[in-house]
């Protein structure tokens, strides 16, 4: 008899850890159930789990996308190893359902799933879906997707969720006052919040750092900046005497990385950050305008399709990173008034974000939670 237990799988980045742990959040609450997690044993999700009431069992994985031949066959190996550890791991914990939010770590796990015959549910978070789960979708018996334009990349015949993104209640919980009281500010500050997501990125953080004093001083923005963890001394340490004291004066905020990022969202005016699908919807959700600057390099450019999503109901704009330049970054941001910002949002926020995510997800599990 199997257990009152779902194993979540996903990683590599945030924006497939959190959504996991959101659709983990409803499922506790809604069929109280016995939540599991397997990542990467050396992965960004080994290091967010250590922080959640769940457990959490790392395996030897490894990439195959965007590597070398000799890393190609490295990884060939330990994923196949990542297999059979992920086989003792689930015959052990004997769970009803098993959901993957992507990335390579959900290969594996998913495929040693498919051989215990575990129903398998994969969420997809970008319009483009990546590579691990237009392959897992061919073994999954339901695929769930954050937008609706993804059906057409997935097999005829499979079962297609439109569920919308879930997020964590964080997000819909904290208010303009509450974030902005967390880092200091007044409620008549104007706030812009950069970010490259959880690792940063080298091209936002060149293009932004030339223009802090004019966006502060011309603009009147005080500025949170979060540099992602392998830039952070070296923007530090190359700050002027002016740019420091503007550090000093909170007028500058600089991080290397933010987990509770939902103050930060909630404290900002506008946001300059990376297009990843998560993230996205957690602008929606907190009701930001933001400038995009999607990742060239981003499997089947799923971050400029993102962004266009964005863009198309108004919702920000966006700079591809070949025309993107701090004088492009500032005009744009000169462009923006607070007034027609509110405007904007006040008009179209609710267009993309699922109110009834959580619905959609407590409806569609129930068959597997309640046998």
């Amino acid at each position: 008899m199997k257990s009152n237990s779902v194993i979540l799988t996903g990683g590599k980045t945030g924006g497939h850890i959190y959504p996991a742990l959101a659709i983990g959040d409803i499922l506790v609450k809604e069929y109280e159930v016995d939540l599991h997690y397997i990542g990467a044993n050396d992965g960004m999700e080994s290091k967010i789990l250590e922080n959640e009431p769940i457990p959490f069992y790392g395996i030897r994985l490894a990439p195959f996308i965007g590597v070398s031949i000799f890393k190609k066959i490295k990884g060939f190996f330990r994923n196949i190893l990542g297999f059979f550890q992920s086989l003792k791991i689930i015959s052990k914990i004997k769970p009803k359902l098993i959901i993957g939010t992507g990335g390579f770590v959900a290969g594996p796990v998913l495929s040693a799933a498919f051989i215990l015959r575990v129903p398998i549910i994969i969420h997809e978070q970008n319009v483009a879906p990546g590579f691990t789960n237009k392959i897992l979708s061919n073994i999954s018996d339901e695929i769930w997707m954050t937008f609706n334009e993804s059906a057409s990349f997935f097999p005829k015949g499979k079962k297609k969720v439109l569920t919308g993104m879930p997020l964590r209640k964080n997000f819909q919980l904290f208010t303009k006052e509450i974030g902005r009281e967390h880092f200091g500010f007044q409620e008549e500050d104007k706030i812009l919040l950069v970010t490259g997501g959880s690792q940063g990125s080298k091209i936002i953080n060149e293009t932004l750092v030339p223009i802090y004093e004019k966006i502060i001083n011309e603009l009147g923005y005080k500025i949170i900046h979060i540099t992602g963890p392998n830039f952070y001394e070296e923007i530090v340490n190359g700050l002027n005497e002016q740019l420091k004291i503007l550090l000093e004066n909170k007028e500058l905020l600089i991080l290397s990385y933010l987990k509770e990022m939902e103050f930060a969202l909630n404290a900002a005016d506008v946001v300059i950050s990376r297009s990843g699908a998560s993230f996205i919807c957690e602008l929606i959700a907190t009701n930001s305008y933001s400038i995009q600057i999607p990742m060239k390099k981003s499997a089947g450019n799923h971050q400029l399709k993102n962004a266009k999503a964005i863009e198309k109901a108004g919702l920000g704009r966006i700079i591809e990173e070949d025309n993107l330049s701090s004088e492009k970054l500032y005009e744009t941001l000169k462009s923006l008034q607070p007034d027609m910002i509110h405007n904007i949002i006040k008009n179209n926020v609710g267009i993309l974000y699922g109110e009834n995510t959580k619905e959609i997800i407590r409806k569609e599990t129930y068959k597997y939670l309640n046998e």
